[in-house]
């Protein structure tokens, strides 16, 4: 294969797969659903299990259909570029992980490819890792996307350890609204689903990920990651959605990234992050509508899905070759090109008239839709879908009037390939065809998608015209108002401007978070790794004192009736090694101290011996012995200086309760019913096996013999450790 047509091989196999998913249109129309499973983790009842159905084919469509599109589109864009293929590959892998996530049925998969989008877009958005503010915004994203995930597998655990099963169709057959940790659920998984779909307050990372090359954008913003959030709300509403916190949430969350978002996008000057805020806002119209819940808001959200995705990669790959023929995205930079771009501007016109809503393209379709689901909930609802839409005229004029009218900007423009502007023309005119004829989606595409989300069968008749009502008047008002302010854009953009240089951005928020982190992260080292062992062995058999009094105190272990009997031998081994003790602690001659402790490990070996454990007794008995040498020969390198007397009462307290809280400890053991099978194979296969009469020699060399290589091995490299550590003359920083 010529190496030409090489590099259109990943838009060429995206391309076959959105055949294949083609291919299954009439099977889902139908109200059918196709599943496959194979067993992952049976003992977990984990499986990979997939199901197609009408919410899953829409997201599949898209991921293959504008997949192709930019794969090809990325193909030619990067075709002199040496890192075209690694680009290809990451974006390829992109693909396959969300369209792994729309397909998963099952939790544990789904939450697999959906960290698997989370890497594969930190390493597109950081593509440019030569420039800083790529790294920079690469690692944004992948924070606060990962934390969402994880906020989102507390949930999906949750609800498994609910039901008993993972699978999500069973979910949304049990549903959760009235079970008491429902707020719980619906907290992790709405943070997972904010964080990934760029939600009030985790929206500003979507914007900076315009670091991003051009068709990574356009792929990132139309169909694939940014989507996977709104996705699963969808998905789970039957199981999660309709109670009063599921609607607060989401249209609170929504109405207020709407806002932003449409806002925002009038303050750049920058096309790709004008697209990349009018993308945050369409979101936030998609939170909305889903927390309102209706079935007229959720048919609204469906649909809206579709027209933004043909929209906004239009918009995007339009951007490109603007950049791509004239150098810059800088609308100060921009206009008067259109008859030296008149691709460029017939692709980024069709785009902005479905952005805008103007009929007869499928944008239009989608405002009046946006429109009926708001006019039957509060006034306010509408108000903010006015204002928004309203901007988004502005916004739409900004970018398809304003770069190719006037006095031309630039001489000349670069001629662009075919594989450059065929992608975003299509998508255009898909999106006049399917709003001119709505009928060709209505029953066949978008009845069994509202259908899968409601969790009941639906049908619907979608048509451009409805006759004069509510949702007409407000789109002539949205046009009236967005045309005439667009004259006021320049001075709209000034003032916003003002307000961002006197009140700073959510980003500058999100940096004071992350060096507030940076330096709690600093001062709990400094507090907990100071140098001093004394601190650190005082924190540890404090903790360990605490658990275990705790337990104890709580009923977790239960003391068992006990009854003294001593006999002379064992008062006076205790007592010895009371003594013991109390010397070590209390003496200020290190010579004594070990000596005092020498006599302890004695005592403990004769416990050992009087219970018959003679090989236990010896091995403590040498080791004590030479713990007991090691230090004293250590003690010749120190200064000949007496030791203090230890007075700290803390550390006694420690030592007290820690030493008691393990002998009731033991002794809470006592209660509990020990299995003897493993005791018992051991004792009748030692000889007979093994050929071993020592069980305890038997079971280190023979049966467990790769543990005691590994504790040698351990051994081994610590003392090669100390070895190395003792011979090096270290530098001493002070802490």
């Amino acid at each position: 294969m010529p190496m030409t047509l090489l590099r259109f091989l990943p838009a060429l196999i995206s391309a076959l797969l959105f055949v294949g998913f083609a291919n299954q249109y009439s099977t889902i129309a139908a109200g059918g659903v196709i599943e496959a499973s194979w067993p992952w983790l049976p003992t977990l009842g984990v499986e990979l299990a997939f199901r197609l159905d009408g919410l899953s084919l829409l997201f599949a469509l898209l991921i293959t259909g504008i997949g192709a599109i930019i794969l090809s589109y990325a193909a030619d864009y990067f075709k002199t570029d040496p890192r075209r293929d690694r680009l290809q590959i990451l974006m390829g892998l992109f693909a396959l992980s969300m369209l792994g996530l729309v397909l998963a049925d099952d939790a544990i998969s789904l939450f697999l490819f959906w960290e698997g989008t989370t890497l594969t877009s930190f390493l597109l958005v950081g593509f440019d890792h030569h420039r800083d503010v790529a790294r920079r915004n690469a690692v944004q994203a992948l924070i606060i996307t990962g934390l969402g995930g994880l906020a989102l597998l507390i949930g999906l655990i949750t609800m498994h350890q609910i039901t008993g099963t993972w699978r999500l169709s069973e979910w949304n057959a049990l549903g959760f609204t009235e079970h008491a940790a429902y707020p719980l659920i619906l907290l992790a998984v709405l943070v997972g689903c904010f964080t990934k779909s760029a939600q009030f307050p985790f929206h500003y990372w979507l914007p900076n990920a315009m670091a991003a090359p051009t068709p990574v954008s356009a792929y990132l913003h139309s169909a694939t990651m940014v989507k996977a959030g709104i996705y699963l709300m969808l998905r789970l509403n039957p199981a999660l959605g309709g109670s009063d916190l599921w609607m607060t949430a989401l249209i609170s969350c929504g109405a207020i990234t709407m806002t932003l978002g449409a806002l925002w996008a009038l303050r750049q000057t920058d096309l790709k992050l004008m697209m990349a805020y009018t993308t945050v806002m369409a979101l936030g119209a998609l939170t909305l509508l889903i927390g309102l819940g209706s079935d007229k808001a959720l048919m609204a959200a469906i649909v809206f899905i579709l027209v933004h995705a043909l929209y906004k990669a239009a918009l995007f790959l339009s951007v490109g070759m603007m950049d791509k023929q004239v150098g810059t995205r800088d609308l100060r930079k921009i206009h008067g090109m259109g008859r030296r771009m008149p691709i460029a501007w017939a692709c980024a016109a069709l785009g902005a008239l479905s952005m805008a809503g103007i009929p007869p393209l499928l944008g239009f379709l989608g405002k009046e839709l946006i429109y009926a689901a708001t006019l039957g909930h509060s006034w306010w609802v509408s108000v903010i879908a006015l204002a928004a839409n309203v901007m988004m005229v502005m916004t739409a004029l900004a970018v398809a009037w304003g770069p190719f009218t006037g006095s031309p900007s630039h001489d000349s423009a670069k001629p662009i390939s075919v594989a450059i502007w065929w992608g975003s023309l299509l998508m255009g005119l898909l999106a006049l065809t399917l709003g001119s004829l709505p009928s060709l989606i209505d029953t066949r595409l978008i009845a069994p998608i509202l259908s899968a989300v409601t969790g009941r069968e639906q049908s619907l008749h979608l048509s451009l015209w409805h006759g004069i009502n509510g949702p007409l008047l407000m789109s002539l008002l949205t046009y009236a108002l967005g045309f005439a302010m667009y004259r006021l854009m320049p001075r709209i953009r000034a003032t916003l401007a003002d307000i961002e240089a006197r009140y700073g951005e959510m980003d500058q928020l999100y940096q004071w978070k992350l060096d507030s982190l940076h330096r709690l992260a600093a001062a709990t080292t400094r507090q907990l790794q100071n140098g001093r062992m004394t601190f650190y062995l005082r924190v540890t058999f404090g903790v360990m004192s605490l658990t275990l009094w705790a337990a104890l105190l709580n009923g977790a272990l239960a003391l068992p009736p006990t009854a003294l009997a001593l006999s002379w031998v064992d008062i006076i081994v205790g007592l010895l090694a009371m003594v013991g003790t109390w010397v070590v602690v209390r003496t200020e001659s290190r010579l004594i101290a070990i000596s005092a402790l020498g006599i302890v490990g004695a005592t403990v070996s004769i416990v050992f011996v009087m219970f018959g454990a003679i090989d236990v007794a010896m091995t403590q008995l040498l080791v004590d012995t030479l713990m007991v040498v090691f230090i004293a020969v250590a003690l010749v390198r120190l200064p000949r200086v007496k030791l203090e007397r230890i007075t700290n009462r803390i550390a006694g307290v420690i030592a007290i309760t820690l030493g008691a809280g393990v002998t009731l400890a033991m002794l809470a053991v006592l209660t509990v019913p020990i299995d003897l099978t493993l005791s018992n194979y051991f004792g009748q296969n030692s000889l007979t096996q093994a050929l071993g009469r020592n069980v305890v020699n038997v079971i280190l060399v023979d049966f467990r013999a790769m543990d005691t290589l590994g504790e040698i091995s351990v051994v081994v490299i610590a003392a090669l450790a100390a070895i190395a550590a003792l011979k090096s003359k270290p530098e001493v920083k002070d802490f």
